[in-house]
C-alpha cells in the first residue's frame, strides 16, 4: 500500500489478500516505532518471533488468532474486526488466519512507551468503545503518549468544524465510525469508516464532521523520509 501524503487511504482495499500468502507492508519506520499493514490468506500463519517492544494490533478484516508465549505461560486469543490486542515487550507472538482471510494493522512501539491503563494486555478490546459520545462536547481518550508517537481516540456527538495545522509532526487521522471531510484550499477529501488520511507538516486544513463520528488520531515524528 502506498503511504502517499494528502490522499484518502483504505487499508482493506489497498492491501490485497493473495491466496496462500502473507504480505507485510510497512509504511512507517522511525525512532523505534513501526506501522505495518499485514494481509494473510486463509490458512496461512506467521511463525512465533520475539517482540522486543510492546505491540498493538488492530484487525480490519476477518478473525486473527494470536498465540503469545512469555517466560511464565502461553496464551491464545481471537481478535475480530474492530478489536485491538496489546502484548507487552519480551514475548514471542505468532499470527494465524485459521478460518478466514485477515487484514490487520500492527503498531510496534518502544519499550518505554507510555501506555494508558485502559489498554488491557492480552485481552481483545473493542477500541471504538474506549471513547464515548458526550452530548454537546468532544470527548477524547489518550491511549499512547510518547515524544514521537501519540494515539488519541476522539468522539464528536454533534457537528464540529476545526481548523488544523501541525508544525512539528505529520498526523494520521483514521475514521472509526461515521464520516468526515477534510478541506485544504480548494481540495476536499471525504472519508468514511475504514478510511485514513496522512496530514503533512505545515498543511493547513479544516476537519468537519456532520454528526456522531469517532476518530483515531496518530501524531508521528518529523520524519518525512520515513514514510515507505
Amino acid at each position: 500500500m502506498k503511504a502517499n501524503l494528502e490522499r484518502v487511504i483504505s487499508a482493506v482495499e489497498e492491501n490485497e489478500v493473495i491466496e496462500g500468502t502473507t504480505i507485510v507492508n510497512t509504511t512507517y519506520d522511525c525512532a523505534g516505532y513501526r506501522i505495518s499493514y499485514i494481509s494473510m490468506s486463509k490458512g496461512t500463519f506467521m511463525s512465533p518471533e520475539r517482540f522486543r517492544s510492546p505491540t498493538l494490533i488492530y484487525v480490519m478484516k476477518g478473525v486473527l488468532r494470536i498465540a503469545v508465549m512469555s517466560k511464565e505461560n502461553k496464551r491464545e486469543a481471537f481478535i475480530k474486526v474492530g478489536q485491538g490486542y496489546f502484548h507487552p515487550a519480551q514475548e514471542f507472538a505468532g499470527y494465524y488466519a485459521d478460518d478466514s482471510d485477515v487484514i490487520f494493522t500492527e503498531i510496534v512501539l518502544r519499550s518505554d512507551s507510555e501506555i494508558a491503563m485502559r489498554i488491557i494486555p492480552h485481552s481483545p478490546q473493542d477500541l471504538i468503545h474506549l471513547v464515548h459520545y458526550e452530548p454537546g462536547q468532544v470527548s477524547r481518550s489518550h491511549l499512547i503518549n510518547d515524544e514521537f508517537f501519540q494515539l488519541t481516540l476522539t468522539a464528536c456527538s454533534e457537528p464540529e468544524r476545526k481548523e488544523f495545522l501541525c508544525e512539528k509532526q505529520p498526523v494520521v487521522i483514521y475514521c472509526m465510525e461515521g464520516k468526515f471531510s477534510l478541506m485544504h484550499g480548494e481540495e476536499q477529501f471525504n472519508l468514511q469508516k475504514g478510511n485514513s488520511f496522512i496530514i503533512p507538516i505545515n498543511y493547513p486544513c479544516t476537519v468537519s464532521v456532520s454528526g456522531r463520528t469517532k476518530l483515531a488520531v496518530l501524531y508521528l515524528a518529523d520524519v518525512n523520509k520515513q514514510f515507505i
